[in-house]
């Protein structure tokens, strides 16, 4: 459906050593760099998500969250205390969560810049993630 996803950061050197820490264990890193943004893809290849620099009062999307694949438990683990050690503030820690769904393991934050996201190792096939 998506063939990338774009959000806006304040600092983009900040924002590059939280997102290089947080989706390293993901499998992602950077696959595209100018002075007016940086991408990521699995493997540093084939760039699908994208920061950019804006200002304003705003920089995250009101009610927009990006829910990110992990290939373990153990992913997530490492990416939330990655993301929490370079500034993120847990929405929903790093665990089982059976009332999402019975088999769901995941972890949802804010990034420094406010923007939400979601880590899920597993899922019920169909289950609303917040």
């Amino acid at each position: 459906m998506f063939d990338h996803l774009s959000v806006g950061v304040r600092d983009l050197g900040r924002a590059r050593a939280f997102y290089d820490a947080f989706l390293a264990p993901l499998g992602h890193s950077p696959a595209h760099e100018t002075t007016a943004e940086l991408a990521y893809g699995p493997g540093g290849m084939g760039a699908q998500f994208y920061l950019y620099p804006v200002s304003g009062p705003r920089v995250a999307g009101l009610g927009t969250h990006i829910a990110f694949s992990a290939g373990s438990q153990t992913a997530v683990d490492q990416a939330y205390a990655a993301a929490l050690a370079r500034g993120a503030v847990s929405v929903r820690a790093a665990g089982a969560h059976p009332d999402i769904a019975p088999d769901y393991y995941g972890a949802v934050l804010f990034d420094p810049d406010g923007n939400k996201l979601e880590i899920v190792a597993a899922a019920m096939p169909g289950a609303a993630m917040h």
